[in-house]
């Protein structure tokens, strides 16, 4: 069996109809497939937000406990590697800059590579010396080291297939044209789209808002609603939506592409995210609040967690709904048992490791003991044989910081979602919030500097806007017990562990 793994990043689950029967979001391609797909209901990012996320699904364990947003390292035992040993011609084709730019290496293990280079702050070109920006300096976010080096690197571009989305989707078309009878083979299609910046073809935009005259904030500062006027907002979420609609049309071409090939009936497609996206809700665009040297997670909203997760296994035509909680954690231990390598994966095998100089590589044995993934293989829920597997799921940003004002995390079980934030490890180095800004105060809104947990009843408050942790105390303290069990499961650093022990009421 072949495997096919589309991730496309900040793609928020309510943009596909069979998350939304509300959505106005244009997606046939992705309608079509989940028509044919196994929908999972209730799928969450784990390790929060993009490089966390990778690291989730190729190691099959939590990066929230083990490291911050921060290069693969080697001892890491990863998903491509042991598909690799198993014999599987295995592919990475990506424009995301983050998980290889830099020394990230997530590229490891592949068989081969291709980085679609240019999205973002990846530093490609230098010219032109100057570019337009197309609004005020004071909405974008940052645009020195990311809408600048964006724009350059998009400056020759003149056709739709110029954007990142197509290229990244037209290479992988072209490497299945070459490599699909060629044995087993695994590959994963990795797009920054549609993250910011929101740049499609005009005609995209149009779909969703045609008469906007003002400013274009296509990279926004991740901000309080408040720092924008209510159609720069809207027409934010027009030019998102424009995106996504850019990235559908072209994983469809992937699509088309597989059955063009003959090869949809030995090949599973698996279409997901690593987050969301806040376009005003909770008081707030973007997914952290940052303000020149202010950095400060939010709570981690369904809007930024709750994921797509679709898998069409070979020849599948119907949809089957999967209503059990599962995680991104799961999906390598999942991958591993569709393709019976877990016995691989445990008799290990051998890299070359490139040392003492560049052309000079020594094997280095390797091994994974299974059985210590933080993941769980849910196999099980695809062949009917359970009806859940996780009694509640964990999503956080990475727990290093000592400080709540980014350690935090969402417990989430089939009805509640209980939010926390760790303690501060030095409390007279707090900062506080920055002045000057206004906030929103609606009921759900999130105001900055709040480390007190909350909690939300799903079934009855899926937009998380009323507090109900008072009259709920006991269930709290409970959900919080089994975050810090597994905590201590997951082996995070005592220091760590220590300043998240305690619910803060």
């Amino acid at each position: 069996m072949n495997i096919i793994v589309i991730m496309s990043d900040t793609f928020r689950v309510d943009n596909l109809t069979c998350y939304s029967r509300e959505s106005m979001v244009k997606t046939p391609n992705l309608d079509k497939l989940s028509s044919q797909s196994f929908v999972f209901d209730r799928c969450y990012c784990a390790s929060f937000p993009t490089v966390p996320n990778r690291f989730d699904i190729f190691t099959g364990t939590h990066s929230f406990v083990k490291q911050d947003w921060s290069p693969l390292p080697f001892n890491e035992i990863v998903l491509s590697q042991i598909l690799t040993e198993g014999g599987y011609n295995t592919a990475l084709i990506a424009d995301t800059p983050h998980i290889i730019q830099h020394g990230f290496n997530y590229e490891r293990g592949f068989t081969t590579y291709l980085w679609n280079r240019g999205q973002e702050n990846d530093r490609l070109y230098s010219f032109p010396d100057a570019v337009e920006l197309p609004c005020s300096v004071k909405k974008l976010r940052d645009p020195a080291n990311n809408l600048i080096p964006h724009m350059r690197n998009i400056y020759y571009n003149r056709y739709e297939e110029d954007c990142f989305a197509p290229r990244t989707m037209s290479d992988a078309c072209r490497w299945l044209e070459k490599n699909h009878d060629k044995g087993e083979f695994f590959l994963w299609i990795d797009t920054f789209d549609p993250h910011e910046p929101w740049d499609p073809p005009e005609y995209y935009i149009d779909m969703y808002d045609p008469y906007y005259l003002g400013e274009r904030v296509i990279y926004p500062q991740y901000h309080p609603v408040t720092f924008f006027t209510e159609e720069e907002i809207s027409h934010c979420r027009s030019m998102y939506n424009g995106e996504v609609t850019m990235v559908d049309r072209w994983i469809g071409r992937v699509l088309e592409q597989v059955e063009y090939l003959g090869i949809q009936g030995e090949t599973t497609i698996i279409f997901t995210s690593d987050h969301g996206f806040l376009f005003g809700e909770h008081g707030f665009i973007g997914k952290t609040f940052i303000a020149d040297d202010y950095f400060e997670c939010l709570r981690l909203y369904e809007e930024i967690v709750h994921v797509p997760l679709m898998i069409r296994l070979p020849g599948q035509k119907e949809q089957k709904r999967i209503p059990g909680l599962v995680s991104s954690t799961d999906l390598m231990p999942t991958i591993l048992e569709m393709l019976n390598l877990t016995d691989t994966a445990e008799r290990g095998g051998m890299t070359q490791a490139q040392t003492l100089q560049c052309g000079f590589t020594q094997p280095q044995s390797w091994s994974l003991d299974v059985g210590s993934l933080h993941g769980k293989s849910f196999c099980s829920l695809l062949n009917g044989k359970e009806k859940k597997i996780h009694e509640y799921v964990i999503s956080s940003f990475p727990l290093m910081h000592g400080t709540p004002r980014i350690d935090k995390s969402v417990i989430t079980t089939e009805e509640w979602s209980l939010h926390v934030a760790g303690k501060a490890a030095d409390p007279e180095s707090e900062l506080l919030p920055p002045p000057g800004l206004t906030y929103r105060n609606n009921p759900g809104d999130y105001q900055p500097g709040t480390t007190k947990a909350a909690l939300f009843h799903t079934p009855e408050d899926p937009g998380q806007t009323c507090d109900v942790i008072s009259d709920n105390l006991s269930l709290a303290r409970d959900l919080h017990g089994e975050y810090v069990k597994s905590l201590e499961a997951w082996d995070l650093d005592k220091k760590r562990l220590d300043l998240n022990k305690k619910l803060n009421l």
